[in-house]
């Protein structure tokens, strides 16, 4: 199924919903992408539209572009929409001793010792 858009006519928010309905839908990943990219280009202060980018990384299995897209959302506003996703994708820290695995003991109970200490 081809889905064409008029861009030139269309607001930043327009795009961005339709690159997530063409994502969803119609299956077309990369236009919609595109358009949610062009949204941002144009309006990069609204929060909605890196939660649309996000989620068709999610639809596209690119679970890292996705949550670097909904960090950088956060930074410009803390919606929390994004902070919902976010949790959900059980976004981890890095551990406390990175040439440890991360199911070593020592990073467990530093990990549980920094968490309650509210340092991490």
């Amino acid at each position: 199924m081809k889905v064409e858009t008029n861009q030139q006519s269309a607001s930043p928010e327009m795009l961005s919903l339709m690159g997530y309905s063409i994502a969803s839908e119609a299956g077309q990943i990369k236009k919609g992408i595109d358009l949610c990219i062009k949204a941002i280009s144009m309006n990069p202060l609204n929060t909605d539209h890196y939660l649309l980018l996000g989620r068709i990384y999610l639809l596209a299995n690119k679970k890292d572009q996705a949550i670097k897209i909904f960090l950088k959302g956060l930074k410009i506003h803390n919606d929390s929409r994004i902070s919902r996703e976010l949790k959900l994708l059980g976004n981890r820290r890095t551990p406390p001793f990175s040439s440890l695995p991360r199911t070593h003991v020592l990073n467990r109970v530093t990990g549980k010792i920094l968490n309650t200490l509210k340092l991490r």
